[in-house]
């Protein structure tokens, strides 16, 4: 009896985390105040103009049966769960246009105070079938796009269709602050934020939605027709008793739960916990109200709400005879946006608005094509790839083409030990790829300045576009023979001001990009070559004006094939400055005997120790071997010659771990691992 009492205690409380929802319409309208210090004033006057008007137009009611709005769902995805299926959209649809007609069979739970003043809105919602462009849709797109992980910011409506002619309806994977959805209030914003935002887990009850939270885009779509929260204009449910402007929802400090007999505002007035405009998850109601203030969004200019019903809208975008002949939508993703060349590279196909019948995979830079649903190309050539995707149907065919895949180049004449100096041939080529910015400057030669010779690289980024990452890659280098090998290289740069925050990363792969280490990172004030800052665009760096660093690999000593990746991000604020790159070299020093040999002559012992080593060097008539030992980080803590015959090398001063211990004799090299323990 105890373990079942337990279990129950465990059900419930799942089912109450599952079934809290977080309205985030108060903290998108205070991102608002805060983007338009006019904004507060303008919705405090459409609140205030809602709430005098109460009485419905009835010569406009007996217009329409019902107001049918057309819908656009935008997902956003980065091909994860919140990939949503569209069975799940139209699940969502249905939800949508039942709860708005009280068609709901949980009607039947209203309880007897408001039994009477639960209102059919007359308000359906349908998929629309013809886009802005007269095309043939299924009323739903589909974005790789990394703003699934959304914040609240107007810049992030990149798809939204005329929101005068359709709803639209994003779904993303995340958003701050437990948010799950949110919508503004008519005539609030410009056009292109005119959208409900909302997680995928509430879109609906199937999929990856239940239907405890199904009826959270009933409350956003309440927002969008005007509608508070029925504790009035705020996010604080259960803090004050408050007032939605609503003549018959009562005076509500806001639910959470579903206390049904909730009387705590007025003495003997039960309140409207029911209400879809609620938090607690019993939620199955408008009021009459309630509906007049919707409808009359509907009626009105205000948001352009007014035109989304009309007959000529309902045939521009295929509610009336729909438009069912599709076409599909090509859309794709790589497994990785980076590959070696002679490698193969699996693809993601994402197409959407229309099923699919034929595939078709090619690129220039690729060996093969592929006419599966996913596919495998292979890389011949090393650069920029462009891949393009064809899709089709009986009712004809999409295409999408996208340089999206860097394919590393393989290993260069010198392996190692050679100087990228910009000096001759072209930047960025088949060898030093580089990735294209979406907006702004990328790296590009620079002849009127450089760390040595006549030429360098730049970034023109003065004044260039926030946060713009530009990115370049360098061909393989062979390590597997290094006893050590260090990156160096000269920059230049000066900040604009002590709030600049342009940054310059460098990162070393030895698995064909598969996976990145970081080995440089400067940013700010750190970043620059000089103790000054100047206003101006840095043009010209004097020779004092350049910078060389040195950084050590031992990371990836070993490996026969290592690429790096510069990264230089622009400050967010788009007040960055220039930024000068040259001499980009790998200095190895390379074992090129038979290491075997160097084992015999050399012998180290104890290996692990925790004080002192040997060192037998059994090479007669030689001259003395060079000794250096050195962290993994390639920090030498001692450096000495050692002579023929055995030698003890007190090692109390090196803190416990691991160290590499470097002996050189007649240009020849062997490194070994010591532990001190």
């Amino acid at each position: 009896m105890k373990k079942i009492y337990i279990i129950l205690i465990l059900f419930f409380y799942f089912l109450s985390v599952k079934s809290q929802f977080n309205c985030g319409s108060i903290s998108a309208q205070n991102y608002l105040f805060n983007y338009d210090k006019t904004a507060k004033s303008h919705i405090e006057k459409l609140m205030l103009d809602a709430e005098t008007n109460q009485t419905y137009n009835l010569n406009k009611a007996m217009s329409v049966a019902n107001y049918t709005i057309p819908v656009v769902f935008h997902v956003l995805h980065n091909g994860s769960f919140e990939n949503i299926s569209d069975a799940q959209i139209n699940d969502a649809i249905s939800i949508l246009s039942r709860d708005f007609l009280k068609k709901n069979a949980d009607t039947i739970n209203i309880v007897m105070p408001f039994k009477n003043i639960a209102a059919n809105c007359n308000i359906e919602f349908k998929l629309a079938t013809i886009d802005p462009n007269g095309n043939c849709t299924n009323g739903i797109t589909r974005h790789y796009d990394q703003n699934t992980n959304w914040t609240i910011n107007f810049s992030n409506y990149l798809y939204t269709w005329d929101a005068s002619k359709y709803l639209n309806i994003y779904v993303v994977k995340t958003m701050p602050s437990g948010i799950a959805g949110y919508a503004y209030y008519p005539g609030a914003v410009s056009a292109s934020a005119d959208a409900i935002v909302i997680l995928s887990q509430y879109v609906g009850s199937i999929g990856t939605a239940n239907t405890l939270v199904s009826r959270a885009l009933t409350h956003e779509v309440g927002h969008w027709l005007n509608l508070q929260h029925t504790w009035g204009n705020t996010n604080q449910p259960g803090v004050a008793c408050g007032n939605d402007g609503v003549n018959d929802t009562p005076l509500t400090q806001g639910n959470s739960a579903c206390n049904l007999n909730a009387s705590i505002c007025t003495l003997g007035i039960v309140e409207n916990v029911q209400n879809f405009m609620e938090y607690a998850f019993c939620s199955n109601m408008f009021t009459v109200d309630q509906r007049t203030r919707m409808q009359n969004a509907l009626n009105s200019s205000v948001g352009l709400r007014n035109n989304l019903w009309t007959n000529a809208n309902l045939i521009a975008t295929g509610i009336i005879s729909p438009n069912t002949a599709c076409v599909p939508k090509a859309e794709y993703m790589p497994t990785n946006p980076i590959t070696c060349v002679g490698n193969s590279l699996a693809f993601i196909d994402y197409s959407y608005n229309a099923p699919v019948t034929s595939w078709k995979w090619s690129s220039s830079l690729a060996l093969n094509i592929s006419t599966l649903q996913n596919a495998s190309l292979t890389f011949t050539n090393s650069g920029l790839a462009t891949v393009k995707l064809k899709v089709s149907n009986g009712f004809g065919a999409d295409s999408i083409t996208k340089a999206n895949v860097i394919v590393l180049a393989g290993l260069g004449s010198g392996n190692a030990n050679v100087v990228k100096d910009f000096e001759t041939g072209i930047f960025p080529d088949n060898n030093w790829i580089e990735t294209t910015p979406q907006y702004g400057s990328s790296f590009a030669t620079y002849n009127a300045s450089a760390g040595s010779g006549n030429n360098c690289i730049w970034v023109n980024n003065f004044f260039d576009n926030p946060s713009e990452v530009i990115s370049f890659y360098s061909p393989a280098y062979n390590l597997q023979n290094s006893a050590n090998a260090q990156l160096n290289f000269k920059y230049a740069y000066i900040q604009q001001s002590i709030l600049n925050d342009d940054s310059l990363n460098i990162y070393v792969s030895n698995n064909c990009g598969v996976s990145w280490q970081s080995i440089y990172a400067k940013s700010g004030g750190a970043l620059n070559t000089t103790s000054s800052l100047q206003t101006m665009a840095f043009l010209n760096p004097l020779t004092s004006q350049w910078k060389n660093e040195l950084i050590n690999l031992t990371t990836v000593i070993g490996s026969p094939k290592v690429y790096f990746k510069f990264k230089f991000t622009s400050d967010a604020n788009g007040s960055g400055n220039n930024i000068f790159i040259d001499d980009i070299n790998i200095i190895s020093t390379v074992d090129v005997k038979e290491t075997r040999t160097l084992e015999n002559i050399f012998k180290i012992y104890p290996n692990p120790t925790n004080s002192s080593i040997n060192i037998e060097f059994l090479e007669v008539n030689s001259e003395p071997a060079l000794l250096q030992i050195a962290t993994t980080l390639g920090l030498v803590f001692k450096q000495l010659e050692i002579a023929n015959g055995t030698s003890t090398i007190n090692l109390d001063e090196l803190n416990i771990g691991i160290y590499f211990i470097t002996l050189k004799i007649n240009n020849r090299i062997k490194t070994f691992k010591l532990i001190k323990n």
